[in-house]
């Protein structure tokens, strides 16, 4: 099985039902040539085009798949000769493009290359057109490029307003299969603001649904099922949906992630040893994420953390903010760590607000795994995507700290500047 082949098999899994309409619909037939073999093939494959929408491995429509096999081959060879007598004609041109992406669905292979050529020179240049490019990047979605499919799909909704609900539903199928559930679920309900178009389909919509799970602030959850992992020569970037941020290090730092227990997110992250007076020392950059107490100000908050030894703390500028406003302090106090010229230490606070899609600013397209070079070649393989942990409700307020002593501050003050800055913080 190729790749091509592999992907398509894999749509089955998540798309298990379709839409009572397809894309056709959204093609202007009164800007086609009038002409009679090509407004009967408009009108013989509109009737049809539902049943093409993606690739079926177990047929189970009224009408058998070779019959609209059969017509869709009539229908792509009545078009692609019009074409070529009408090569300027681009409704023409991105009906066949189209027609030949939905054969492809229908296991007409030769139908994978046509589609690709007629509808990629429609996508570029001052004459481009959103639908090309949406039909392109499901033609990619469901072939052997969901990371591109999606990525044109995502370049649509940032270009084009007004967009049909069969668009949307297209868009929501592709960000399932590349891992966005919050962008799938965004697409659902765009879907339902649309005043006319085919319904949803509530079992696609479903399957998108349930792939983010609700959130529980008295559960603990284990450190592994919270936090994902990207890596780069350059760093190693964090993200969990359910703490609602993001943060990149070096990929030789020393990082600690606690377990989130009672709502607490916890990170801690210790520097190299750095030289003072007496040989080396490191300092220690601190998260702490939680739920705001109800009633709780941010200021009541952050008083809450400086009480004691840190009661020295003055308001300090200049320190990078993650969101739109931080309160931020330094503490200098010879009561910690005076033998290295006292305590030189940095406190920030912030608080998110709940966005209306949790976890949205965090999702990129994310490649199939390949298959198992053990299966068989002819049976579809399955895939399940990885379920989403939802943001905990509510407001969270974040407590950033360096912890460093005098001797080391300078050093030590850059590698927590460039963990603020690192930051992606899931809020409105």
């Amino acid at each position: 099985m190729n790749g091509t082949q592999f992907l398509r098999s894999f749509i089955v899994v998540v798309c298990t039902t379709v839409a009572a309409h397809a894309q056709i619909g959204v093609i202007d037939k009164s800007k086609l040539p009038q002409d009679a073999a090509v407004l009967a093939a408009y009108g013989d494959l509109s009737s049809i085009d539902q049943f093409a929408r993606t690739y079926e491995a177990k047929w189970r429509f009224p009408i058998p798949k070779e019959q609209v096999a059969a017509r869709f081959s009539v229908g792509l060879r009545t078009l692609r000769a019009a074409q070529e007598k009408n090569p300027a004609n681009a409704e023409l041109q991105l009906l066949t493009g189209l027609t030949a992406h939905l054969a492809y669905n229908l296991d007409i292979n030769e139908a994978y290359e046509p589609s690709m050529k007629l509808l990629g020179p429609l996508t570029e240049g001052p004459a481009a057109d959103y639908r090309a490019s949406w039909f392109l990047g499901m033609h990619q979605c469901q072939s052997n490029d969901n990371l591109g499919g999606m990525k044109r799909l995502l370049t649509v909704e940032d270009s084009t307003t007004n967009l049909p609900r069969v668009f949307w539903q297209d868009y929501a199928n592709c960000a399932t299969v590349s891992s966005m559930p919050a962008h799938a679920i965004r697409a659902y309900d765009n879907a339902a603001k649309v005043p006319q178009g085919p319904v949803t389909d509530a079992a696609l919509e479903q399957i998108a649904r349930k792939r983010v799970t609700p959130s529980d602030p008295t559960k603990t959850y284990a450190q592994r099922s919270v936090w994902s992992v990207a890596q780069t020569k350059e760093s190693v970037r964090f993200t969990s949906t359910l703490c609602g941020e993001s943060f990149a290090i070096k990929p030789d730092a020393h990082l600690s992630l606690g377990d989130v227990k009672d709502g607490k997110c916890v990170v801690s992250i210790e520097s190299d040893q750095f030289p003072n007076r007496h040989g080396s020392s490191s300092s220690t950059s601190l998260l702490l994420s939680m739920q705001a107490k109800s009633g709780q100000s941010l200021e009541q908050y952050a008083q809450g953390f400086l009480k004691g030894p840190y009661a020295s703390a003055r308001p300090i500028e200049g320190i990078p903010c993650p969101v739109a406003h931080c309160l931020s302090y330094e503490i200098v106090t010879d009561k910690l760590y005076s033998g290295e010229g006292g305590a030189h230490l940095l406190a920030i606070f912030f608080a998110s607000e709940e966005p209306e899609y949790s976890g949205l600013k965090f999702e990129t397209p994310q490649p199939l795994p390949k298959p198992d070079a053990k299966s068989n070649p002819n049976e579809p393989v399955f895939y399940r995507t990885d379920d989403t942990l939802q943001r905990f409700h509510g407001t969270l307020y974040t407590f950033a700290a360096l912890d460093a002593n005098a001797d080391i501050y300078a050093k030590a003050r850059p590698e927590f500047d460039s963990l603020l800055k690192s930051l992606v913080i899931d809020t409105k």
